[in-house]
């Protein structure tokens, strides 16, 4: 890492360094800070970001510091009218809006603002995560914050709490304690006053689409399933291990009248605000989802949708083994602006394609929820 770390300085400097600058004494000044690759001179920056500080007398730095944190020596290039450099990503104790360089004839400070990036509590890995098991908040930036084993708690709906056993930046694990009742959870960091409720409910049991466990649509009974394999988070599931007969072919694995918020019948411009959420689950082995999962509304007038949950078209997917909690806004349909929600409104799900395919996945708990 730190090859690495000197290669990329080598390169930035050799863009925007005068590495044969002739290294003076006299008290360093700061007159501007840039990017590596843009002369316009910039006031604001993020952690972790490069710039390049101009001024002079700058050859003998010895330290750099953005508010009260320092960069290490090894970590910036200075030649005598430059000093590169990348922002640290630690939150300042003292936020002071300065950067300032030290060398061996003296100080320069210049105002500058590092952009410090807020905690983010995106959601939850599995919702339906089963008292005893390990629940995963996801989110970002936790490390910034300070959040960890032994300062940081998760109360849940009814009161009851437990610590984190452990996390990175972007995930936080907490055993789900025996009384922990459905919605939301509250996040707390003692260490810097934390205290964040999140959006997203535990066991969210809003506005489910239909009752899967006294199922009554017109496609589907045929692939409910109870386990052993997967193991059920909240009763029956679809379990659609089937071939696909390709030709985009209408083949259902469920097709029901399914229930709407009131709140989106009422205001359908609301639909801007709410998900259709699920979980799902696929074996290890292939050949798990093989393609989009097609669904659509249809009212007489098809809305329809393909959702990818990789995220970057990669197929087959697969959650390893695992049930995990998929979020699909509504707002990235793209196709139901004006579109009319009528409650109950038919739901269709399936794989729908060119060429033919096999499956093998669970889902179950479709709702449809707030998401702002």
């Amino acid at each position: 890492m730190r090859i690495q770390r000197y290669i990329l300085l080598g390169l930035l400097c050799g863009i925007s360094c005068k590495k044969n600058d002739t290294v003076t004494y006299g008290p360093p000044s700061i007159t501007r800070v840039a990017q590596p690759l843009d002369a316009a001179s910039i006031d604001t920056a993020s952690f972790t970001q490069w710039v390049i500080i101009y001024g002079n007398n700058l050859g003998s730095a010895q330290s750099v510091s953005f508010n009260d944190q320092s960069v290490s020596p090894q970590g910036f290039y200075a030649s005598d009218t430059s000093v590169t450099v990348q922002v640290p990503r630690s939150i300042p104790q003292h936020v002071t809006n300065t950067v300032t360089v030290t060398t061996k004839t003296g100080t320069a400070t210049f105002s500058f603002t590092v952009l410090i990036p807020d905690l983010q509590l995106a959601g939850m890995f599995n919702e339906y995560t089963p008292i005893g098991d390990t629940l995963t908040l996801t989110g970002q930036n936790f490390d910034l914050y300070d959040l960890d084993t032994t300062s940081t708690t998760v109360t849940f709906t009814g009161g009851v709490s437990a610590n984190v056993i452990s996390g990175t930046a972007t995930a936080l694990n907490v055993i789900v304690p025996a009384g922990a009742q459905p919605g939301p959870v509250e996040l707390k960091g003692a260490i810097l006053n934390i205290d964040l409720t999140s959006t997203a409910w535990y066991m969210d049991n809003r506005n489910f689409l239909f009752d899967m466990k006294n199922f009554n649509g017109w496609n589907g009974t045929s692939y409910l399933s109870s386990g052993p394999v997967p193991a059920p988070i909240n009763g029956p599931y679809f379990h659609v291990a089937k071939s696909w007969q390709g030709g985009w072919a209408w083949d259902p694995f469920c097709s029901n009248n399914c229930a709407m918020p009131a709140a989106l019948v009422a205001d359908p411009t609301q639909y801007v605000n709410y998900a259709l959420k699920f979980e799902l689950y696929t074996p290890n082995t292939l050949p798990a989802l093989p393609l989009d999962l097609y669904m659509c509304f249809n009212s007489g007038n098809f809305k329809e949708y393909f959702y990818d949950p990789s995220g970057t078209g990669t197929f087959p997917f697969t959650t390893h083994g695992k049930w995990e909690t998929f979020t699909v806004p509504l707002a990235g349909w793209g196709n139901l602006a004006g579109f009319t929600f009528s409650n109950p409104i038919i739901m269709e799900f399936m794989l729908k394609d060119a060429n033919p395919s096999q499956s093998d996945f669970s889902i179950c708990n479709f709702r449809m929820v707030p998401i702002k």
